[in-house]
Parts: structure tokens; C-alpha cells; sequence
């Protein structure tokens, strides 16, 4: 009789991250506000992966493919040129820089190299176009991408299979450009039919108190309020009676209070004990 061996598929790791899905890409912040400010749902069915409120997500983001492009363009390059992943295996210039590498910022390397203080590293290549770098000579002086860590802002208790994240889209111009924040431009515009891939990271010293009976003071400028809003709702969905008391702050109440609605309602229904705006 021969028994067939059963491979169990890898788990999921840092290496390997899970390909959530983004179910929600809400704005939170009114017409009036100065911010973007998103509410982001993903999916997480079937990760076997867990988290606590007060935890973070890391989102492993691709690079913006404008910008990728205009990268290859001011190196003179195809962009199916080979070069080598941070690992050694090879891949092509276009997903070596959409995948791999990060390149906005210069590297310290970059910076030995030539001057770029001030400057993104497409606009050195942009207004110096006799400088020339092979492919896997250009990839060798840039640094590794990396996730970008955003607390979890819900709880597996009240949304089981999801997290929910708020993020503060980063657009702004300098030296002419529009500049975008890798991630937060990745999870708000490129990332609605595409795998979101993300793995947990724990925050050991920054988690609910075990006795659910003691009050909690909580202080969450802006986007800061992730955590305090899973905090609430793992309150609520664990009937914990500890009294619960959030400062929340931002520019404006009108535009820019985050969640305001659920927090009202909370009040309403004596979860949150105490609401000050500042």
C-alpha cells in the first residue's frame, strides 16, 4: 500500500503576503478639506492569519507605473532589459522598478553617485539627460521597497474576515511634479482589481487592557483614530464596561471629523463614554 504524501501549501509570511482583496474605497474627508482622507475595506477570507486591535497590517504596494515609465524613458532604456531582483533572481527593468525597488527617494549610494539633494531621483535622470546608467548598473543603487505599516482600524469580532484601514491619500508638487505617496496612492488608485498583498504586524505594548472593566483614555489626532476605532468596536462586540473616553482632533469638524457618525453613535449607545473634539 503506498501513502500519498500531502504537500501543505506555504503559509503566509512576510516573504509570501496575503492577496487581500479591496472591497470598499471611500472617501471620509468632505468636499471643503485640504486632505483626502480614504476608508479602505479589504477582504481577508481564507488567510488563516489573525490580528488584535491596537495591530498593524503591512500592504505591499507596487510603484506608480507613470512614474516607472518615465524612469525607463530617461534612462534610454526598453524596460525588458535583465536585471536583478534585491534577491539575485532576474526579472526586467519594468518590474525590477514596479515591484522591487524603490524609486522615488534617493539612496545613500545615489546620493555618493551624484548630487540629488532636493530632488527625486526621476528628476535628476529628467534634467540630466547625459547622465547615463545601464539597467544593472541603475537598479544596483536603489534600495529595496517596502511595505508600508497602517493600523487596523476594525475589529475580527465585528468584521470577521476584513480590515479596515484609514489612510491620508499623499499627492503634492515639487519641482513641477505631482508627487504621490506609494501606498496611499496605490490603495486609492490602482488597487481595485488587483491583489492588495498584506501580513500582520504585532504591536505588543499597544493593545486593549485584559480586564475589560478598566476605562481606557484615548487620543487620536486625524488618521491617528485607526486604532481607537477597533479598540470601540471590540469593546462593544465583547460587552467589555470599562468607560471609554476618545480625544479626536483634525482641521475641521465640518470636512474632516473621521468616523464622526459612528462615534455619535457609540455615544448614543453608551460605548463611548466621553467625545472632545479639538
Amino acid at each position: 500500500m503506498h501513502a500519498e504524501a500531502s504537500v501543505a501549501a506555504p503559509p503566509y509570511s512576510r516573504a509570501n503576503p496575503f492577496p487581500a482583496k479591496l472591497l470598499v474605497n471611500r472617501r471620509l474627508s468632505g468636499p471643503d478639506s485640504a486632505k483626502d482622507t480614504r476608508h479602505f475595506e479589504l477582504d481577508l477570507a481564507g488567510w488563516g492569519l489573525s490580528f488584535e486591535v491596537g495591530d498593524s497590517l503591512a500592504v505591499y504596494a507596487t510603484n506608480d507605473p507613470q512614474l516607472v515609465d518615465e524612469i525607463i524613458h530617461a534612462l534610454g532604456a526598453t524596460g525588458e532589459e535583465e536585471v536583478p531582483r534585491p534577491k539575485g533572481a532576474l526579472t526586467t527593468l519594468r518590474q525590477a522598478l514596479l515591484r522591487d525597488y524603490s524609486i522615488t527617494q534617493p539612496t545613500p549610494k545615489i546620493l555618493r553617485a551624484i548630487d540629488l539633494w532636493g530632488m527625486e531621483i526621476v528628476d535628476f535622470l529628467s534634467d540630466h539627460p547625459s547622465a547615463r546608467f545601464a539597467p544593472e548598473e541603475f537598479v544596483g543603487l536603489l534600495s529595496k521597497l517596502q511595505p508600508r505599516l497602517y493600523s487596523v482600524a476594525s475589529s475580527l469580532r465585528a468584521y470577521p474576515d476584513q480590515v479596515h484601514f484609514i489612510v491620508d491619500v499623499v499627492r503634492y508638487e515639487s519641482n513641477g511634479r505631482l508627487r504621490k505617496g506609494v501606498c496611499s496612492s496605490f490603495l486609492a488608485e490602482r488597487a481595485d482589481d488587483v491583489p492588495v498583498p498584506v501580513f500582520p504586524s504585532i504591536a505588543k505594548h499597544f493593545h486593549l487592557p485584559e480586564d475589560p472593566d478598566v476605562p481606557i483614555i484615548m487620543v487620536g489626532p486625524g488618521t491617528g483614530v485607526a486604532p481607537f476605532r477597533a479598540y470601540l468596536q471590540e469593546r462593544g462586540a465583547t460587552g467589555a464596561k470599562g468607560k471609554n473616553w476618545l480625544f479626536f482632533g483634525s482641521q475641521h469638524q465640518r470636512c474632516d471629523f473621521a468616523y464622526g457618525e459612528e462615534f455619535e453613535a457609540f455615544k448614543k449607545e453608551g460605548l463611548l463614554t466621553r467625545l472632545d473634539c479639538a
